[in-house]
């Protein structure tokens, strides 16, 4: 098939797992004679990688396919792949025919098979020289697995990207390899569940612990974080081996989702409040100087304000560095639509989100205010636009796009490359610093 000029572009939505999967569309795309445009009215091809996790993600990706659809030229063609395109495979073609291609989430070589390339041209494996299209040059996600084995009442993704499917060691090992030569200075481990890696497979699959060994002997890549840990198979071994490696950011991203037995059990997730308040004690026991993020849901249906009262008690009790919360929202096809319990009025939800969301901001705003005057190691991400500025960058305890930032006010310094700097002011979110 001849593809001479043929060009992309491509709008990426939802989460860090998703940009991988687009990443590697791209990275097939161009090693099979695609270039990429900067313009969506200058592609041949325009790709719209959808989120359909929750109501307004699903909103966001069909509004943005409806925009591109009105904006179309006879020559170009749309191609929908995605969360959002899996999850309502039968449904959407019949309401957007504008679409050329539909695909659901990323499966290696189903593109090019769709676009007419001939077998022996198509890698049937997730590509190892994947080329990392992310917002900084120096940070990159490695996808570690795909799907999830939980089935917490809330969430839809098992039904969207199936059950957990955890890469080799071998392979990710390779594709770190070439995200470092490519110039990533920081690469973040990411799936559905982090922590139950290799498990599915048995013996012959691994574990998180062996996999950043891997990369740990295989690489220099100077940090490695992993996100999205489950409470399960956090074992001392693990802990250890984040503690004593200075390559590994003291960074543990457990989303907890709530500390209530009551809830915990409805909302299906295998733990207790005993087992949370152990391990959490354990974890900061083991790396005392560790950055601690967590996600909790309110408003889940039977949640009483005793319920509500335990889970802030766990987080005045164990203080988080991060904390992000959400309101409940019913998604279709999960076990939570069909829980009889009393669905919690939404003001009322509301008003105990807006209770955990004060008392964090207050916590971190007396732990920033505390850094003032001392000396952090930070990592520069970008030049500042603003004239107060010079760059933006992070802590170690900070993840890309999610966590608190660095403002550097005085000093030269080069993105990409890590720095000593003195923090001369703080807001909740941000410490302004300047380069030593």
């Amino acid at each position: 098939m001849s593809i001479k000029k043929k060009s992309v572009f491509t709008i990426h939505l939802g989460c860090s797992k998703n940009q991988v999967d687009a990443e590697c569309i791209l990275s097939e795309l161009l090693a099979s004679g695609f270039t990429i445009s900067e313009e969506s009215a200058s592609a041949h091809y325009i790709i719209i990688n959808t989120c359909g996790f929750i109501e307004p993600a699903k909103e966001e990706s069909i509004d943005i396919v409806l925009s591109q659809i009105k904006e179309k030229k006879k020559s170009q063609k749309i191609i929908v792949t995605g969360c959002l395109s899996e999850r309502y495979k039968t449904e959407l073609p019949k309401e957007m025919p504008g679409v050329d291609y539909w695909l659901g989430t990323y499966k290696p070589g189903e593109l090019l098979h769709l676009l007419g390339f001939s077998e022996n041209h198509i890698c049937e494996t997730v590509p190892t020289n994947r080329i990392n299209f992310g917002s900084f040059a120096h940070h990159a996600y490695l996808k570690i697995a795909e799907g999830c084995n939980r089935r917490c009442a809330f969430c839809a993704i098992p039904n969207i990207r199936g059950k957990q499917a955890s890469r080799s060691i071998e392979e990710l090992v390779l594709e770190a390899q070439n995200l470092e030569s490519q110039g990533v200075q920081e690469l973040t481990l990411v799936a559905q569940d982090t922590t139950y890696f290799g498990r599915e497979k048995g013996k012959k699959g691994g574990t998180l612990q062996s996999l950043l060994e891997a990369l740990l002997k295989n690489t220099t890549i100077p940090w490695i974080r992993t996100l999205y840990w489950y409470p399960d198979f956090i074992d001392d071994a693990l802990l250890d081996l984040i503690a004593k490696e200075p390559r590994l950011c003291k960074y543990i991203d457990m989303p907890i989702q709530h500390a209530s037995d009551r809830q915990l059990k409805l909302m299906a997730r295998h733990y207790s409040q005993k087992t949370l308040y152990s391990l959490l004690n354990k974890i900061k026991e083991k790396i005392p100087d560790v950055s601690l993020r967590t996600t909790v849901l309110v408003g889940f249906p039977g949640e009483t304000h005793e319920d509500f009262e335990e889970l802030m008690t766990l987080i005045q009790t164990i203080p988080f560095n991060h904390l992000g919360g959400f309101i409940f929202s019913p998604e279709e096809d999960t076990p939570a639509e069909k829980i009889t319990a009393e669905r919690v009025n939404e003001s009322e939800a509301r008003l105990r989100l807006d209770s955990i969301t004060e008392y964090q901001e207050d916590l971190c705003l007396e732990r920033n205010e505390g850094l003032i005057g001392k000396t952090i190691r930070i990592i520069i991400d970008e030049v500042a636009e603003e004239s107060e500025f010079h760059f933006y960058g992070r802590t170690e305890g900070s993840a890309l796009d999610t966590d608190d930032i660095v403002k550097v006010i005085e000093g030269d310094a080069q993105v990409g490359h890590f720095y000593n700097a003195q923090v001369v002011d703080a807001t909740p979110h941000e410490l302004i610093c300047k380069i030593l």
